[in-house]
């Protein structure tokens, strides 16, 4: 009887077993595993934080492991170590208002990393709404992307049933978007299949989706009620579609994307399911490709931290220019930087997963900085430049290397103050309107003193090379800039140059100048007593 006993309770564990792993295969997914034990590591590890419409964004705590800090008002930031999983560098950046983002990449001994967040908040990629737990909801932006809840599918983190009011903040990325490679989670679409392959992928869209309650305490989807996802088809991708594309979902723990399910293609749209919301993506599977390069002046000097793109994924030079890039398998592109406003690329074609492309490298015009300090500004004979100034355009033109100089303020109410300063002929000209113009040639020192502050917009080599940190390129004004900054007591001072012009001016974490527009095609007539400026562009 004994032995019949035991043998019993065998065919019930026996059973139990079974029964747990058929459950295990059919319904839930198998994480992978973490092979090296994750801690932090040393690394020389930089970056900067932009919003969605380029700007330096301060403010930005950002973190990895045990490490934080928090982006300076020129968005940069910089550790000396860094957590690490699996050979991943993780690293999250946050801001009330805006989106969280991880970013993460292989862990090397030099790391840059450029990040990009975008505002809570309605757009056209973007939603921000409540709702009840008890009727279902539907969230949708405007680009096309939905995601379909069902009544009483919300649950708390620990695990217990939510009833009550839902706050939803939900951001759609089409890879079309110009902000695609700084906006996405990890950054080099590092992926691993369910069979714990590691691959990259194509995307074909993502979206986050941030569930809270009143007190702002993170809500998620009940185990046994998942969510649909319906994805619009990317324009250039409509051509022949997949019946079916895998669904991945971004583990912020390990920094890489995770096979979790499959959409189909239904009426035009990919249709699936999510059982928990962090970044999802719809993305195709594909072999590595690696491609590496350096990026130089024309003296052989290094450009660092220059931007390198190629297909859907970027990455940025180390501080000797060189950079390590990766595409998919088969995948022809075009790998480019942009350098001092000028775009240089190279066709790599498609190649087999696991080839290694060396020598894409490439050879930009640069400015000699000479002793590693940088150069600021050059030579520019003439030029103008505007500026909106806490809601007055403000418009500054210079001529003769900065001896003809002119200063607009456009007011809102429609005045206009205007002063011309010649230092040719000592005189100093303003007016309020055409008819009321004064002649301070007399006072000349004191009111060149007065409109001192605003020649280095046009001549920024004024200040002392040696203050300056070399920062990324920035576009600013349609034009690719040299942003450098520097502290001054408590300030921190960032400014941008192009061509001698400053397109930005920021002071301790505030701006005081952006460029809206410039031409060099400045008129002799700028400089004499008119207040008409239809010249400017």
């Amino acid at each position: 009887m004994k032995n019949s006993t035991l043998n019993l309770k065998n065919v019930a564990t026996f059973v139990a077993c079974f029964v747990a792993c058929m459950m295990l295969i059919s319904g839930c997914k198998k994480e992978p595993e973490i092979k090296n034990k994750p801690g932090m590591q040393s690394v020389v590890l930089k970056g900067i934080v932009y919003n969605s419409e380029g700007k330096a964004l301060s403010g930005v705590k950002v973190t990895t492991g045990s490490a934080s800090a928090t982006t300076h008002s020129d968005g940069t930031f910089s550790f000396s170590e860094a957590q690490v999983v699996n050979k991943r560098a993780v690293i999250k950046f946050e801001k009330n208002g805006y989106f969280s983002l991880t970013r993460s990449g292989v862990k090397a001994n030099e790391m840059f990393i450029e990040a990009v967040l975008y505002p809570k908040g309605n757009s056209d990629i973007s939603l921000e709404t409540t709702f009840e737990t008890s009727e279902a909801k539907t969230l949708e932006v405007d680009a096309g992307m939905k995601v379909k809840l069902k009544a009483q599918s919300i649950m708390r983190a620990d695990g217990t049933p939510y009833n009550g009011t839902v706050k939803a903040d939900m951001l759609y990325l089409d890879p079309n978007n110009e902000n695609f490679t700084g906006m996405m989670p990890g950054g080099d679409l590092a992926a691993i299949r369910e069979d714990n392959s590691e691959v990259m992928l194509i995307s074909w869209g993502m979206t986050n989706v941030n569930l809270t309650d009143g007190g702002g305490n993170p809500l998620q989807l009940k185990e046994d009620a998942p969510a649909e996802v319906i994805y619009p088809v990317p324009a250039g991708m409509r051509n022949n579609p997949p019946a079916t594309i895998p669904l991945w979902h971004f583990d912020e723990v390990k920094g890489i994307w995770i096979e979790d399910g499959i959409a189909t293609l239904k009426d035009g749209v990919y249709v699936g399911n999510v059982t928990h919301f962090s970044w999802s993506n719809l993305d195709e599977p594909a072999k590595r490709v690696t491609i590496t390069g350096r990026v130089v002046c024309e003296n052989g000097k290094p450009v660092p931290y220059v931007k390198v793109n190629a297909g859907q994924t970027a990455t940025n030079t180390n501080s000797n220019g060189n950079y390590t890039v990766f595409v998919p398998e088969n995948y022809p592109c075009n790998v480019s930087v942009t350098v001092n406003g000028e775009s240089f690329s190279r066709f790599v074609q498609g190649q087999p997963g696991g080839t290694v492309v060396t020598g894409i490298d490439f050879i930009v015009p640069c400015e000699d900085e000479g002793e590693g300090e940088p150069e600021i500004g050059n030579d520019t004979d003439k030029a103008s430049i505007k500026y909106l100034q806490q809601g007055i355009n403000v418009i500054i033109t210079f001529d003769n290397g900065g001896k003809l100089f002119r200063f607009d303020q456009l007011n809102p109410d429609g005045e206009h103050y205007l002063i011309i300063v010649n230092q040719n002929n000592k005189t100093v000209y303003q007016c309020y309107d055409e008819e009321n113009w004064e002649d301070y040639s007399d006072n000349y020192d004191s009111y060149l003193s007065l409109v001192q502050g605003y020649m280095f917009i046009c001549k920024a080599n004024s200040y002392p090379y040696q203050m300056w940190t070399k920062l990324p390129n920035r576009n600013i004004a349609g034009k690719s800039c040299n942003v450098y900054n520097f502290s001054y007591g408590d300030e921190g001072i960032t400014i941008a140059t192009w061509n001698g012009l400053t397109m930005l001016l920021e002071s301790s974490e505030v701006t005081s100048y952006v460029a809206e527009a410039v031409t060099l095609n400045v008129p002799a007539r700028a400089f004499t007593k008119q207040v008409n400026i239809d010249w400017l562009p």
